[in-house]
């Protein structure tokens, strides 16, 4: 398990004023280092903490819009209110990109190879996350500091193409000889290059797949050809672990706060009704195993998601007699993803399987409403699902009882995108990327079983799904004009979300 002692052990000035005076002396703070003498290992910990934090903030609102979590109260995320995620931003730009920036360009200057890579993963992974949440954003002339206040916008076309680059170019670093050593600096992977290599191919996988719209064919082409040398299995998980001192971001976010009154998120209705077989039947198991594992009902033994929009409430269809019946489904302080030293998962094996999934069966040509598909797409499905289980540590006799369940191991030719997408919603928790899959499949029911807008949707989309986040207000005073060039209505796509 990986100990984040460098994040508050380590404090790093990269921009300071420095003043003269007979009495008072140096103006200089003891508790911080010179910038002079800031080295890679000083700002990778930071970096790679802040792009954990980032993915978190921006989950925090996305995941109610995906209705992978609802809001105990309205209007908000949950009802497809606005959002800015203001703190997902300053996380991405102000903090991970910032020490990026120097790692990368203290390691040019020593030749550190390695560190190089790393943060280029790590810039693409950021880049990444703040396109497919707002669309355009900065990038090739941002991070200048005083040289340059008000960068322009990048199309988020062209912020793909630099993703894809960075991760190009990470690799071959990564595979380069070297002497730097990375070792506890590296708060993911202990310094195991081959681990960071394995996430670039993962990412530019990932990345590839968001394009099914724009270019299926390459899409898929782009997929498959990286899967092979990305994870190989759990223990490739891109990820970061928190412990007793550091807590996991949803436990001190949403569990602690929610202990004392403070309420926010809970699991959705959605999420639930895939889970517990009211979406899709199961025929021998009563109930997914992993659910108790994800979520915390208290002493009830009936799980009740929240319809997303309902604040908290939750209008069984059974009878009238059980409307407004409330919610239980909360992140619990043991549960996998938020506990105090959970992990927060960037990019795990079983998602790159439930890609590889998917890439199979629109090559051998399927879609959204297809029955059946190839031995090989079957296979990585129902590996998707393995290894979820695993990860989130399923008894065996209960994953074995899950996977021989007619709705499950329904077999190749009874294969259908919407079992796929079930999968990798379930897997995907907590994570935006359940949100790209919604758009890149245009909010379909038939492959979201049970897909519906939240209740008192926003009247300003008209009836239709959000689609994208707004910039941060903070943005939009600092750099107005630029962001007025590129601000788009939250129910309008970005590049890749093609009708």
């Amino acid at each position: 398990m990986k100990v984040l002692k460098y994040i508050f052990s380590v404090t790093v000035a990269t921009s300071f004023l420095i003043g003269c005076d007979d009495y008072l002396g140096d103006n200089v703070d003891p508790n911080k280092e010179l910038p002079e003498n800031v080295t890679e290992a000083d700002l990778l910990p930071t970096a790679i903490y802040n792009s954990s934090s980032a993915h978190y903030s921006i989950a925090l609102s996305i995941c109610q819009y995906s209705q992978q979590l609802a809001s105990y109260f309205e209007p908000g995320a949950d009802t497809q209110e606005e959002v800015q995620i203001s703190g997902g931003w300053s996380n991405i730009y102000l903090q991970a990109l910032a020490d990026l920036g120097q790692v990368v360009a203290i390691a040019e200057e020593n030749g550190a190879n390695h560190y190089l890579g790393v943060a280029k993963v790590l810039q693409a992974f950021n880049l990444g996350l703040a396109t497919d949440q707002w669309g355009d954003v900065p990038f090739s002339s941002a991070l200048k500091g005083e040289d340059d206040f008000k960068p322009s916008y990048d199309s988020q076309e062209s912020i793909y193409t630099q993703i894809n680059s960075l991760l190009n170019e990470a690799i071959t670093l990564l595979e380069a000889s070297g002497s730097s050593t990375i070792g506890e600096a590296d708060l993911i992977y202990s310094g195991d290059l081959s681990k960071w290599i394995k996430t670039a191919y993962f990412l530019k996988a990932k990345y590839a797949l968001h394009l099914s719209e724009v270019n299926q064919t390459e899409a898929i082409e782009g997929v498959l050809a990286n899967v092979s040398s990305s994870f190989s299995s759990n223990e490739d998980d891109f990820q970061l672990v928190y412990n007793e001192r550091n807590f996991n971001p949803w436990n001190s976010g949403v569990v602690l706060p929610n202990n004392t009154g403070n309420f926010s998120v809970l699991l959705s209705d959605q999420l639930v009704s895939l889970m517990d077989g009211t979406s899709i039947p199961f025929a021998t198991i009563e109930l997914d195993p992993r659910l108790p594992l994800i979520t915390t009902i208290g002493d009830d033994t009936e799980y009740r998601g929240a319809i997303n929009g309902s604040a908290g409430s939750h209008e069984l269809a059974a009878s009238e007699d059980d409307d407004g019946v409330s919610a239980n489904t909360d992140l619990g302080a043991n549960n996998f993803y938020s506990s105090q030293t959970a992990p927060v998962l960037l990019g795990s094996y079983s998602e790159l399987r439930f890609m590889e999934a998917e890439a199979l069966f629109l090559q051998n040509g399927g879609n959204a409403t297809s029955v059946g598909s190839s031995v090989e797409a079957y296979n990585a499905y129902l590996a998707g699902v393995e290894a979820n289980m695993d990860k989130l540590g399923v008894l065996p006799a209960d994953k074995a009882a899950y996977l021989s369940d007619a709705s499950v191991a329904v077999g190749a030719d009874n294969l259908t995108m919407a079992l796929i997408m079930r999968e990798k919603f379930i897997a995907t928790f907590l994570n935006p990327e359940s949100f790209v899959d919604l758009r890149r499949y245009d909010f379909d029911p038939n492959v979201f079983i049970g897909l519906e807008l939240p209740v008192g949707h926003n009247e300003i989309l008209n009836g239709e799904w959000v689609r994208r986040a707004q910039y941060p207000a903070s943005e939009q005073t600092r750099n107005g004009e630029q962001v007025e060039a590129v601000t788009k209505n939250i129910g309008e796509p970005v590049w890749w979300d093609r009708d």
